[in-house]
């Protein structure tokens, strides 16, 4: 059986992900592709790491005051150009893959500029922060899903990782996260970085509404490519066979030089 994995970050040279080790090159996915468990990998970095140095908030701060991730100009333009000279040298379109994974501030702006959607195969939206007390964040999860799906990303990233730290995610939580997925024709991705509890029970109910799934490592070390194992065991737990299970495929769009309007 071989798998995908729509979510992994490099860490060498310029990193285009901070938290990513520097021995996780694109040349480890390439070797990896040679055979084993995998088909297809996409290089989906982080869109902080292109518009801010280290030392920049990340991305706490910037949700709140979004003007921050525009503040280094000539450091975003060189990184970007870096960037999109990676992608032309290491993504072929076939079995690597390359992209981004953005997230969106209070205002509804998101981390990546208009003029890259053209260049990226894969374009992942993440909640990596939910703002103020933890009985309120559900509201804060859906008004920033919502902001998320007005912009044309292909996959909802780790969707309930933030919120599972205030407690058990109740049922209609899932199936309403799932529904605004579905309208939005946007796959959910089960995440192998760290493991929800409830993703099989996830898999299962993104299946019978008819949502796309993307299986990512979210890799950001090299032993990551090992956690195939977990995809398997998910599907398992399920109750599902793989045949079942709609699967993301990226398609290279015409250009997105524009939010979806909704």
């Amino acid at each position: 059986m071989q798998w995908n994995s729509w979510h992994n970050h490099t860490g060498d040279g310029p990193r285009f992900s901070y938290c990513a080790d520097a021995a996780l090159t694109p040349e480890v996915y390439r070797r990896a592709l040679r055979g084993g468990p995998w088909h297809a990998f996409a290089l989906t970095e982080h869109a902080f790491a292109i518009a801010l140095p280290d030392d920049a908030p990340w991305p706490f701060q910037w949700y709140d005051q979004p003007e921050r991730l525009w503040a280094h100009r000539a450091f975003r333009e060189d990184k970007t150009a870096q960037f999109l000279d990676r992608l032309g040298k290491v993504c072929d379109g076939s079995r690597i893959f390359g992209g981004l994974e953005v997230e969106v501030a209070r205002d509804g702006s998101l981390s990546m500029e208009a003029p890259l959607w053209p260049y990226l195969d894969v374009v992942i939206g993440s909640i990596h922060h939910l703002p103020g007390p933890q009985p309120k964040w559900p509201d804060a999860f859906f008004a920033q899903l919502d902001m998320l799906l007005r912009h044309p990303i292909d996959i909802l990233g780790h969707p309930f990782r933030e919120l599972s730290h205030a407690g058990p995610v109740p049922d209609e939580v899932l199936d309403e996260t799932l529904y605004r997925v579905r309208e939005a024709g946007v796959a959910v991705e089960i995440n192998a970085h760290m493991p929800f509890a409830r993703d099989a029970d996830v898999l299962a109910r993104a299946v019978r509404l008819g949502v796309p799934i993307a299986f990512g490592l979210d890799a950001h070390h090299r032993d990551d490519l090992a956690r195939h194992s977990y995809f398997a065991q998910i599907v398992a737990d399920s109750g599902l066979a793989l045949n079942d299970i709609r699967q993301f495929r990226p398609v290279r769009k015409a250009p997105k030089p524009r939010p979806l309007v909704r």
